[in-house]
């Protein structure tokens, strides 16, 4: 019968992560908690499962960030699948034996399910995405939060721990690209929950930019790889870069200038088209081209900015 070990770390977060451990010792599951170094008295907290054999507890030498302490515990499992849960998230009853079963009848690497996020007292629900062509939907921006997948447990699957923001979206990415099949499952499988404390993925626009053109480069470079990257895909890979220009023209210009170069790269008769909503935008790119549009909404944005009230 296949295992499933549900992988939690935690930093500083004495006060959430047991509703997280329950909800996933609910669903008859192994459960791996890495401590991520925390100072508040969390890791003490965790010895309240010691006489559990269905909880594991480790520990990390020192600080390293929500995704090596995610490779830390993918390196201790031992189950047939592995799914990720936030310390501040909780799993909804029942729904993880769908997933189950759902990889093991289609024979799928990768099960996607719905989600709940909690906010100020508001539930919003969202439906997982349907995959069809796995590149070609990864392409158009098809993916699921951290928990709203269980993934068959492989070893090349790593999360990268120099993302802080979009790493959930950079490991459903580099594993789908790795699977043959990824299954969809009706229902919500987890509920986000906001809340006053600090969330690990905070993080600034511009950091933000800079991931999503990282993330990029490393699907770009996976597909060429694979002898994956036709010139259709080159050419959604430029709208997709596109996305995060008008941050960079703001905080980065040397970033901006060198993505508006691998743009027209990728796309020599490049026109913002998918990622870019504005008409006045579109129109100005096919006047001075899409770099010199943004420079000049950006110099406009900025003398509005500078005016006095």
């Amino acid at each position: 019968m296949a295992t499933v070990d549900i992988i939690i770390p935690v930093y500083n977060r004495a006060a959430l992560v047991h509703e997280a451990i329950e909800s996933a010792l609910g669903e008859a599951a192994d459960v791996i908690v890495v401590d991520d170094a925390s100072t508040d008295g969390t890791w003490d907290s965790l010895r309240a499962y010691d006489g559990n054999p269905a909880v594991r507890r480790l520990r990390m030498p020192a600080n390293g960030g929500q995704s090596a302490a995610r490779n830390f515990g993918l390196d201790a499992a031992t189950g047939t699948y592995v799914k990720f849960l936030d310390s501040d998230d909780i799993l909804i009853p029942g729904h993880l034996g769908a997933e189950v079963r759902a990889l093991e009848t289609t024979g799928a690497a990768i099960a996607v399910a719905g989600w709940h996020a909690d906010a100020n007292g508001n539930t919003s629900t969202y439906d997982a995405p349907v995959f069809h062509n796995i590149v070609d939907d990864v392409l158009a921006g098809l993916a699921v939060p951290t928990s709203a997948a269980l993934y068959i447990r492989h070893s090349e699957w790593r999360w990268d721990p120099a993302l802080r923001k979009l790493d959930d979206w950079d490991y459903f990415c580099q594993a789908a690209l790795g699977a043959s099949r990824i299954v969809t499952v009706e229902g919500p499988t987890y509920t986000i929950r906001e809340h006053g404390g600090a969330r690990m993925t905070n993080t600034t626009m511009l950091a933000n930019a800079r991931e999503h053109h990282r993330i990029l480069e490393k699907i770009e470079a996976r597909l060429a790889a694979d002898g994956q990257l036709t010139p259709a895909r080159k050419r959604r890979l430029a709208q997709y870069f596109y996305k995060e220009m008008r941050v960079l023209s703001l905080h980065d210009r040397h970033a901006f200038d060198a993505a508006a170069v691998h743009i027209r790269e990728l796309d020599r008769d490049f026109q913002p088209r998918d990622e870019e909503q504005q008409r006045m935008m579109r129109t100005l790119a096919r006047i001075f081209g899409f770099p010199n549009a943004i420079l000049l909404h950006t110099a406009i944005k900025r003398a509005v900015k500078r005016e006095p009230r």
